[in-house]
């Protein structure tokens, strides 16, 4: 190989890697959130799991569920899901 070409290759691989590293980060870049919004967290705060909870929508309507613990971080806190939410799955 021609070394003229290798930084042109070797820049090609980095952009290449930061590209992959990017992708991994998708749901952030993408402008989805991770986690439940803070006011269904705050609705738990003080509550156990399956206790009945309340919140204020992202269009100020009133929302109501349980207190539940994630499913993908054992270590969050508990949030409320509301009721209209689907089973083990999100909403789209």
């Amino acid at each position: 190989m021609n070394s003229q070409r290798l930084p042109a290759l070797y820049a090609g691989m980095l952009a290449l890697l930061l590209s992959a590293a990017a992708l991994a980060n998708g749901p952030q870049q993408s402008g989805e959130r991770r986690g439940p919004p803070q006011e269904a967290v705050e609705a738990c705060a003080d509550k156990q799991v399956e206790d009945t909870c309340e919140f204020s929508g992202r269009r100020g309507e009133s929302v109501t569920g349980s207190c539940a613990a994630s499913e993908q971080q054992s270590d969050a806190p508990l949030a409320c899901k509301p009721d209209s939410a689907p089973e083990g799955g999100r909403q789209r």
